[in-house]
């Protein structure tokens, strides 16, 4: 199969250079040929870039992509456009070897890399590879002058990718580094980019089948750029070992994808690792209908918006994994992304399906179908144990996934509450449309990084505790780091719930909030509060309902009031224990186990072995607006004592297995 005819395969009969060309004439009214580049909207994440008053910039990186499509369409018309952009773009580049800059470019032309704080080094291999990819594809109609300046650029980019050297944990980045220096190499007779970006892609393939998943674990946004990057890859090299070893992570990823599709909502499940947003966006839809040639449908072949950097690309998901989307199923995903011990490798990633029937219902008794995705495995009781066995012995950190037809509910075991993090998010089908359920803190009404985010899940049940760092970001991980202390007028956290909210309700109860939607009914409790911050006298640690911006959000005020100094290394308590579970009609709750260690922390577990039929009493500091530990405990035996009798199934927090440690008072947190 050629090039040309891959970019064809399994996508519905569509003409992609049709589509192309059609994405190219919608793109004309932005080209801006003052400059030579694309002009589009200012649009920031809040960090990297200084600019804020800007009402448009001219991206590096979209303009490139947008000369690279120019040259796919092969019409005439276009060629000169392109090579305009492609040299003003490499005049933008840093060429000077004795900067800590060289190879890579700014974000706009209207801000230099002296003036970003601090620099984009992925700068290198986003550009980088597109600047492959045209001198690749298109460099026999290059003018001698515009080669040479691109093959300088290009080597320059290398070079940078080369000195930075990046982690196999930083996924996408290790990916298109590989792609920039392995095709690099063949094109320009380099063996050095070569030979690097061929080990880049070989350690990065033997990471990945040893640990059964991607570092930046199911994230839509970058298992997108992972497929399309791996994809283009395989598509340009001439090497039996680059195409053999993209081949097999395409394989690994897309059943990822498949494995975490919820038909009925049309989402991706979580928990994301990173994510730009909360539903699919266009581009997402339209590359997933591509990809599976039609087995899931958004949008009439006609009008799918169509991305230029697809084109000739490659993407296709692998025919075994159709009827994943397609067809809803019960099923729960538990995946450890960290740590060390027995077992690591290929039997992590694993789905425990319920309810099959016909010739596999010969496990129909204990209502499981053991599956391992990855490599052997264990049918039957064996299999069974050795599921709990390691959910009991190993540690690190897990996601968690349980699915119904009805909806979906996702957790890791541990996360910050970056933006971009989603350790906390539901789907669920409101009849025929999707909603959502995601977790947040909130510092003035941007996402809190330093509040760190711990849970237990057990199938559509999940104990979850909120404690905080003193050596974490504000609105970055790394960027802004706060030194434990940050001005704030308001501090919160919120329960999201957005989608289709037409019907959607929420009402409070005496410790928490009912959320109905599509018939679904999800319970969320309050187990224990504590934050002894500057408490507004009317703040009760209670949780409040409020429609605003398009979503209904359940907040917990922890400070609302005049802007202040919040110092987080002087309180004596700030910690959350909750828990979210979908609410069967008659099912009661048990309370999880809080206990306080004699190093001030606080330990939290769903029962376990100490069958969770009663919380123990123990002794707890008492501060001004709180309640002890043994005071939230002493409550809570009521509810006890009530759910012990007349409790349905296993879906109860008695039946959760370990747990996690909250720091009562905030402290330093793991490097």
């Amino acid at each position: 199969m050629t090039v040309k005819d891959n970019a064809e395969a399994g996508c519905g009969g569509l003409d992609q250079r049709q589509r192309l060309i059609h994405k190219m004439a919608g793109l004309e009214s932005r080209y801006d040929p003052a400059i030579c580049m694309l002009r589009s909207p200012l649009s920031s994440p809040g960090y990297h870039t200084t600019l804020k008053q800007a009402e448009f910039i001219h991206s590096t990186r979209d303009s490139l992509s947008y000369a690279l499509g120019l040259l796919d369409t092969e019409l005439a018309r276009y060629e000169q456009r392109a090579f305009d952009i492609i040299l003003q773009v490499i005049s933008l580049q840093d060429m000077d070897p004795a900067h800590d800059t060289f190879g890579i470019w700014s974000w706009f032309y209207e801000e230099p890399l002296d003036q970003m704080a601090p620099p984009d080094w992925n700068w290198a291999d986003f550009c980088g590879s597109r600047l492959v990819q045209a001198l690749s594809r298109h460099g026999h109609r290059f003018p001698d002058d515009l080669r040479e300046a691109a093959v300088l650029s290009i080597e320059c980019a290398c070079e940078a990718i080369i000195r930075r050297n990046v982690g196999l944990d930083y996924t996408n980045i290790a990916i298109i580094g590989a792609f920039v220096t392995r095709i690099a190499g063949e094109k320009l007779g380099r063996k050095d980019y070569a030979d690097y970006g061929l080990e880049r892609l070989r350690r990065l393939h033997a990471h990945t089948l040893k640990h059964g998943a991607f570092q930046e674990y199911n994230s839509p946004v970058y298992t997108y750029i992972a497929i399309l990057e791996l994809s283009k890859l395989q598509s340009e090299s001439s090497d039996s070992r680059v195409k053999a070893w993209t081949g097999e992570l395409l394989e690994l990823t897309w059943r990822t994808v498949a494995g975490y599709y919820h038909p009925a909502t049309a989402q991706w499940s979580g928990p994301h690792s990173r994510c730009y947003g909360v539903l699919l966006e266009d581009q997402s839809k339209a590359f997933l209908q591509l990809a599976t040639g039609g087995a899931v449908m958004f949008f009439p072949w006609e009008e799918l918006p169509y991305e230029e950097e697809w084109y000739m690309s490659g993407i296709h998901c692998p025919p075994a994994y159709l009827d994943r989307f397609k067809v809803p199923d019960t099923k729960e995903v538990r995946q450890r992304l960290e740590g060390e011990g027995e077992g690591k490798g290929k039997g992590e990633g694993r789905e425990l399906e319920e309810g099959r029937r016909g010739e596999q219902g010969k496990d129909r008794e204990r209502g499981v179908e053991l599956e391992l995705e990855l490599g052997e495995g264990w049918k039957g009781e064996q299999g069974l144990g050795q599921v709990h066995r390691q959910r009991q012995e190993y540690g690190g950190k897990w996601a968690v996934t349980y699915m119904t037809p009805q909806w979906s509910m996702g957790s890791f075991t541990h996360s910050d509450l970056w933006n971009q993090r989603r350790p906390l998010l539901i789907y669920a089908d409101h009849y025929g449309q999707p909603a959502y359920i995601r977790l947040r803190c909130l510092h003035d009404g941007y996402d809190y990084c330093s509040a760190r985010f711990q849970s237990l899940q057990e199938a559509g049940h999940v104990l979850f505790g909120i404690d905080f760092i003193t050596d974490g970001g504000d609105t970055h991980p790394n960027l802004d780091r706060t030194g434990g202390v940050i001005a704030a007028s308001d501090l919160r956290l919120r329960l999201e719930v957005g989608g289709a909210l037409e019907g959607v309700t929420a009402g409070l109860t005496e410790k928490g909030a009912l959320i109905s939607i599509g018939g679904t009914v999800f319970s969320l409790t309050t187990w224990f509060a504590a934050f002894s911050g500057p408490v507004d006298a009317r703040n009760r640690l209670a949780w409040e309902v409020h429609k605003a911006d398009g979503h209904m959000n359940i907040d917990m005020i922890l400070y609302a009031g005049p802007r202040r100094s919040l110092d987080f290394t002087s309180m004596q308590q700030a910690a959350l224990v909750f828990s979210l579970e979908v609410r069967e009609e008659g099912e009661l709750s048990f309370a999880p186990l809080l206990e306080p260690t004699d190093e001030g922390a606080l330990r939290v577990s769903g029962g376990g072995e100490h069958g969770g039929s009663r919380t123990q009493r123990v002794a707890g500091r008492k501060v001004a607006g709180e309640k002890r530990v043994d005071e939230w405990n002493h409550e809570n035996e009521a509810n006890v004592e009530k759910g012990e009798r007349g409790v349905r199934g296993v879906n109860s927090m008695n039946s959760m297995k370990g747990g996690f440690v909250l720091n009562l008072r905030p402290a330093p947190g793991e490097r």
